[in-house]
């Protein structure tokens, strides 16, 4: 999984994951909390260590009440995986802990919403608790977070895995970005990768970052058996080398958060439900029907790429106070949605893809990628497809598909802005006929919507 958030941390990084075993890391000149090393335990005696100590709070918590404001601990994750001894562990806790402490400290107070759902699905699996965490070098618990290389959403899924392993990934939906449904997604790829690794939760780890394959290869080329051996040797990418390290800090920290100068959040109960409703129907709308907040309502939907439910039958996250209110709206909803920007079209004799797309004024990939076509060949006469346009504009737009009163054809010099001065429109305006993003590059003979239709007809619906 490649992901922006971890390059950061890699650039930072590098000199605790040299490959010379006796470099010495340097300490910053203002130097963070002590940080424990545990030299004289091995992983088991270090897990058996944490897991008393945690006996010990859950005994004293039967007995007394923790006063308001009292530090959380994280001692369990900590205990669920053994924490091997390397030196880029205690260089990666020294990074965090100074260059990276803001963003570390958010990521972990962001942890807190998800925390619990990460756990069942850990748990559903048999998986270690600790790996709740791993999303802080991942993405920061940042739903919408794309890293450059198109690893998208909490778990930083790569396309190709993420369907594998079940996940939605296309125009209307990207389930990436789901919080729940990428956490079964991760908890099952993590679980397979454990079992191909023999149980070794570093070589594991590092499968995950750079894909199984790689892992597989340098191992065999390197003639190791460990991480550790391959980190020594600098054969993985930079970026795997300090991938893992990170992970094992961030759990050391999670259980001692005071100690390195930080704190975890409190975790929360996300009181949601899922409604199955029949697409498309926009969140604007669904929002607008049952009196919730539309920021609010897009943010615990972040899977759904255009704000919309998409064609079919396909779930919306709401908080469980409004679920009963969608649900006595959901046959309805569909038919009445006025802030609908997309409509099901059937094709007559004559019309193509490339035909509908100059009319409307989109590209023809974007209606091939809308209904999932790989080509404008695999539909004819009579066949159903979604068209990127209001149901009531349609009509009109085809019926004016050559008038220049409605589409102004790119010439060179030619700017959003002014063309905009031209037909008597502002700039917002024209990108919203034409669905632009602000940074909008036009090509010369591009045919862009300047007025809107005159006629109000049904498209299809």
């Amino acid at each position: 999984m490649r992901n922006t958030f971890l390059s950061a941390v890699v650039a930072l990084y590098a000199v605790g994951c040299a490959s010379s075993a006796t470099q010495t890391v340097v300490a910053p000149a203002a130097p963070p909390a002590p940080v424990v090393v545990h030299h004289q335990l091995d992983g088991e005696e270090f897990q058996k260590e944490l897991q008393e100590a945690y006996a010990h709070i859950l005994s004293r918590s039967e007995t007394t009440t923790p006063p308001a404001g009292a530090e959380v601990v994280d001692i369990e994750a900590a205990a669920s995986i053994p924490i091997p001894e390397h030196r880029t562990i205690n260089s990666a806790i020294r990074l965090f802990s100074v260059d990276m402490k803001d963003s570390i400290q958010e990521s972990l107070l962001r942890s807190a919403r998800y925390k619990k759902m990460i756990e069942k699905a850990l748990a559903e699996r048999n998986l270690p608790k600790g790996l709740a965490y791993l999303p802080v070098i991942e993405s920061a618990y940042m739903t919408s977070l794309t890293s450059h290389a198109g690893a998208h959403g909490i778990w930083q899924f790569m396309p190709e895995t993420a369907r594998e392993y079940g996940l939605r990934v296309d125009w209307w939906v990207d389930e990436r970005a789901d919080p729940e449904r990428s956490t079964r997604a991760a908890a099952a790829y993590l679980s397979d990768l454990n079992r191909m690794f023999d149980e070794d939760w570093a070589l594991t780890l590092a499968a995950y970052n750079c894909g199984p394959n790689r892992v597989r290869r340098t191992l065999d080329e390197a003639g190791a058996t460990t991480f550790w051996e391959l980190l020594e040797q600098g054969s993985l990418p930079k970026e795997t080398r300090g991938y893992v390290p990170t992970f094992y800090a961030t759990l050391i920290i999670a259980s001692d958060p005071e100690t390195y100068g930080f704190e975890l959040g409190k975790e929360t109960n996300l009181d949601i439900e899922r409604v199955e409703l029949r697409g498309p129907v926009s969140l604007a709308w669904i929002a607008e029907t049952i009196g919730v907040d539309g920021d609010e309502l897009r943010n615990l939907n972040p899977s759904l790429r255009r704000g919309v439910v998409p064609p079919g039958r396909a779930s919306v996250r709401v908080s469980s106070s409004a679920a009963d209110t969608l649900l006595a709206r959901a046959d309805t909803l569909r038919q009445e949605d006025t802030y609908l920007k997309y409509c099901s079209f059937t094709l007559r004799r004559g019309d193509s893809i490339k035909k509908l797309a100059r009319a409307i004024g989109v590209k023809p990939e974007t209606i091939l990628a809308m209904n999932d076509l790989r080509s404008a060949s695999r539909i004819g006469t009579g066949d159903t497809i979604y068209l990127p346009v209001r149901s009531r504009e349609l009509s009109s737009l085809l019926a004016h598909a050559n008038d220049k009163e409605f589409f102004y054809a790119v010439r060179k010099g030619d700017t959003l802005s002014s063309i905009a001065r031209k037909k008597g429109l502002t700039v917002a305006e024209l990108r919203e006929l034409n669905d632009l993003p602000k940074k909008a590059n036009l090509k010369i003979g591009q045919k862009l919507r300047v007025a809107q239709p005159r006629t109000l007809s049904a498209g299809g619906m």
